[in-house]
């Protein structure tokens, strides 16, 4: 499987995805530290100091997986809404900490929200496993407040041809090795590479981003462009700031699923 845009029937690909993450959540942040050799976390940081949080924002993080870019926001004093539509996930980033009481399992392109509900969303290591991508960028601009600001952080491909090969091999051997062998799921890992390698590049994606309403687009090109950060707003017009809705079927231990 690699990454194509399906905005049609993307039902039966969110189901194997959605149940290769379910596998993988227990080892999926070690795997991420040792596959990443640490940088991620400094990619999530510079996120978090472009979306230039306060304590009167509500955030949205979307595909949060365990939550760790949830935790750096929460830091800052905003409040965090954390979206996966990975139960495993969730509930593992619950167990770390990193994810409190409004954890929501749904799916990032049929957001159980409001309109104009966020002042930031934000998106790490996701977008790329999102098959129906307009129908979620139409999402993030429907919740979005005006004048909010959305970001997005995904795995790109560096562009120095030496430095390419290198990258390739690591990406196609020692990643879906490795990742198998840390969170005992190699064909997860196999499939991570192949959308990295298949997925939109920045000048497409923004493009893109651009014809679902967004302005101001900017892309930012991180350690020799294996990571891309995405950032950009929806035009600011006068509105209302509604409360988010907290009623949805609820979970035992808090988390919301939709």
């Amino acid at each position: 499987m690699k990454y194509t845009i399906d905005n049609d029937n993307p039902h039966a690909r969110k189901a194997k995805i959605r149940s290769m993450f379910d596998s993988i959540a227990k080892g999926y942040d070690r795997a991420n530290r040792i596959l990443s050799f640490g940088i991620d976390q400094s990619w999530r940081k510079k996120v978090v100091e472009h979306c230039e949080c306060t304590k009167n924002d509500v955030v949205l993080d979307l595909c949060c997986g365990t939550g760790d870019l949830s935790a750096l926001i929460r830091e800052t004093g905003a409040h965090v809404v954390s979206l996966d539509f990975s139960y495993g996930m969730i509930t593992k980033g619950r167990e770390k900490g990193n994810i409190d009481e409004l954890a929501t399992v749904a799916d990032a392109s049929k957001l159980p929200f409001k309109d104009n509900i966020f002042t930031k969303v934000c998106i790490s290591f996701g977008i790329r496993n999102i098959p129906d991508i307009d129908v979620f960028l139409e999402e993030v601009y429907r919740v979005l407040r005006p004048g909010g600001t959305f970001v997005i952080l995904e795995l790109t491909r560096p562009r120095h041809n030496i430095f390419r090969v290198f990258y390739f091999v690591y990406l196609y051997t020692l990643l879906p090795l490795l990742g198998g062998i840390i969170a005992k799921n190699y064909h997860a890992y196999r499939y991570l590479s192949k959308t990295i390698h298949t997925f939109i590049d920045p000048v497409t994606l923004s493009a893109m981003q651009e014809k679902h309403g967004f302005i101001d687009i900017q892309y930012k090109s991180m350690t020799l462009h294996i990571a891309t950060m995405y950032i950009s707003k929806k035009p600011p017009v006068a509105t209302s700031f509604l409360s988010i809705p907290l009623s949805k079927q609820s979970h035992p231990n808090n988390v919301i699923i939709h």
